[in-house]
């Protein structure tokens, strides 16, 4: 029943998180970089274009997790706890209460991610320079880098809610009034503008017969109109998370596999049709891990009567909830697309997912 986002690293504590939507982004940044790489470089063997492209995959995914990082250090920076960084389709997001100190670190917090991406751009430009007498396509790739680096920049500082430039804004209105659901609903409703600027450029680009702009713009367009629009109308629901623990909005428990259960009838009753998903592991009554199609099917491939228990997760790459805890708490974990098991002594109790939330928070209202 989970959505599966892995693990990558977790580092001095904070654990980073990759969504399986990036699989498929790095192999199709990997495959359309090899290709203009055979095209435009044809005195390079194709084993090199790859080995470029991969490189330049990993130079666009690291300069992501540099941006998000900088949130996180930021927010550590003020004493605010860091919960993870989970980096997804359109970039990342960090889980962090970005909130809880005031104004002016929430400020710092939301304006070190595009400056972090804007001295990126400087660097990767200088690097391009440097070696723009080089043979092959190093100094194109620098200076491809350096360009993303920039959009990105320019891209988050838009002010408008989900944006980073948004959550600034949402910083000054609320020093300036004193009133931060003022600056929330200020910071959303220009996030609707700017959604709607870009998807009327988008329409634009489509009357141009620029077939590329305009469907990644109608893309970015609608994602911070709806960003925007759920900005808003959060205003008032972080005052009753704060009030309530997990235990008044937690689901009841998934379906749970026995620990003891072959790898065959494991696949064949949880997992098929539910590629993926992750169910949890249950032994004596405690969870003690959690098992996906992809975590089970090689082994049960090779040996199908060997026990669920063998191809399981382990915990410590699974979110857990208590069911004491404080939801808004929580809520900063999950996001608005990940879910927990709620366990308590161990023992499965029920499970909350970021959509849950909002939806017990809509019935609380």
């Amino acid at each position: 029943m989970f959505g599966r986002s892995f693990r990558i690293a977790t580092i001095r504590g904070v654990p980073v998180n990759v969504d399986s939507s990036w699989i498929w982004i790095a192999v199709l940044l990997i495959a359309t970089f090899w290709a203009q790489f055979d095209r435009e470089f044809p005195e390079i063997a194709s084993g090199e274009a790859f080995a470029f492209a991969v490189f330049l995959a990993l130079v666009f995914f690291g300069s992501v997790f540099l941006h998000e990082a900088a949130h996180a250090i930021t927010a550590r920076a003020n004493g605010i706890a860091v919960h993870g960084i989970t980096l997804v389709f359109f970039g990342g997001f960090t889980a962090a209460r970005a909130d809880d100190k005031g104004p002016a670190p929430a400020f710092a917090i939301a304006a070190l991610g595009p400056g972090t991406s804007l001295s990126l751009a400087g660097v990767f430009w200088v690097l391009a320079r440097l070696t723009e007498t080089t043979p092959g396509p190093l100094p194109g790739l620098f200076s491809y880098v350096a360009a993303v680096n920039l959009f990105m920049a320019v891209f988050n500082a838009l002010p408008g809610l989900p944006l980073d430039g948004g959550r600034m804004l949402q910083s000054v209105v609320w020093r300036v009034t004193g009133d931060r659901q003022k600056g929330t609903r200020i910071a959303a409703r220009s996030g609707l503008v700017v959604g709607g600027v870009v998807i009327a450029i988008a329409i634009y680009a489509l009357t141009q017969e620029r077939y590329f702009e305009a469907v990644w713009g109608a893309i970015i367009g609608m994602f911070i109109f709806r960003g925007a629009q759920a900005s808003e109308q959060r205003i008032g629901i972080d005052g009753r998370l704060a009030s309530a623990t997990v235990a008044d909005a937690m689901d009841p428990p998934p379906p749970a596999v026995p620990a003891d259960l072959s790898l065959s009838q494991t696949l064949d009753r949880f997992l098929r049709g539910h590629e993926d998903e992750a169910f949890p592991v249950i032994e004596d009554g405690t969870v003690i891990g959690m098992i996906s199609f992809n975590s089970a099917r090689d082994l049960g491939r090779r040996d199908p009567l060997r026990p669920a228990k063998d191809a399981i997760i382990p915990l410590q790459h699974v979110l857990m909830a208590h069911p004491d805890e404080r939801l808004d708490e929580v809520s900063a974990r999950l996001g608005t697309d990940r879910a927990a098991l709620v366990l308590r002594d161990g023992r499965l109790v029920g499970a909350i997912s970021g959509s849950g939330v909002y939806r017990w928070a809509a019935r609380a209202r």
